[in-house]
């Protein structure tokens, strides 16, 4: 199985690496797309330019206006979303966040779409696969041809009411400040209602048994559930990212995947907790 995911340029953070680790213990060929030199990358991930996918200028459409302690992160986290389904339509793989750590290797048809509820309405976008002829990739097509990149999959509060009240009040803003997901679960959501899809959406356990903020316990000493020993559970989305290059605690979940996966990681630069 071939899984792909994204990372914009610079050193990846000690998460990510032991996340990519996991991946190649798993069995998985791994490629990595950005625009620039990445350091911190497992032995056995493919480096390949994200230019070849989805040209870099459209993050310049994602900057929030009317958010401006957004602007650094944001337009990355949108431009994600919108470079997995270009992914999907050019048969390049599955795509995973770079914060997903997997516990066991698991196949896909890949003529079916594969993903999981993170919760109990909203289908995740960090574990993500559509074969290259599934009609939601048609949606998003549509999308990249549009010169303010708005989705016409909003629904009324976010596609007709906010966007109505800010031309009211002369209030200029751009669609990331409609939302952080409406290009990913949001859209993902919408979408496989729209098309019918959501019959392939597995359940919440395989990849967000825990989720949100309960992720801070991956960093946490003690007696926590020991999820890499449950086969239901295929990985986790470590969606809090807490302090990702503090050295763990010795019984961590986060100190047990390290010691783990120890043959495949390069050098990691701990910060050494207080």
């Amino acid at each position: 199985m071939r899984l792909a995911t994204f990372w914009r340029t610079g050193p990846l953070r000690n998460i990510e690496t032991l996340c990519l680790a996991s991946w190649v213990e798993a069995g998985a060929e791994v490629d990595l797309y950005s625009f620039g030199p990445v350091t911190g990358v497992p032995e056995g991930v493919r480096l390949l330019p994200a230019s070849d996918v989805l040209s870099e200028s459209y993050m310049e459409l994602l900057v929030p206006l009317r958010h401006p302690d957004r602007e650094v992160w944001q337009p990355m986290v949108n431009y994600s979303d919108l470079f997995r389904m270009k992914l999907m339509e050019q048969g390049r793989g599955m795509w995973l966040d770079g914060d997903v750590l997997l516990f066991r290797p698991f196949e896909i048809d890949t003529s079916k779409p594969f993903f999981a509820w993170e919760d109990s309405h909203r289908i995740g976008s960090p574990v993500f696969y559509l074969p290259p002829d599934n009609p939601m990739i048609a949606d998003y097509n549509r999308l990249y041809d549009s010169p303010t990149l708005m989705p016409h999959w909003l629904g009324w509060k976010r596609g007709v009411f906010k966007p109505l009240i800010y031309r009211l009040t002369g209030q200029r803003f751009t669609p990331p400040d409609l939302g952080i997901t409406i290009y990913g679960n949001d859209a993902f959501t919408r979408l496989a209602t729209k098309h019918g899809q959501l019959g392939h959406a597995i359940g919440t356990r395989a990849f967000y048994a825990w989720n949100g903020k309960e992720t801070a316990q991956f960093y946490k000493p003690g007696p926590v559930e020991a999820l890499e020993e449950d086969p239901g559970v295929i990985g986790l989305h470590v969606h809090y990212k807490g302090a990702p290059n503090t050295r763990p605690p010795e019984s961590s979940l986060y100190a047990r995947m390290v010691k783990r996966l120890g043959h495949r990681l390069p050098p990691m630069n701990w910060i050494e907790p207080d």
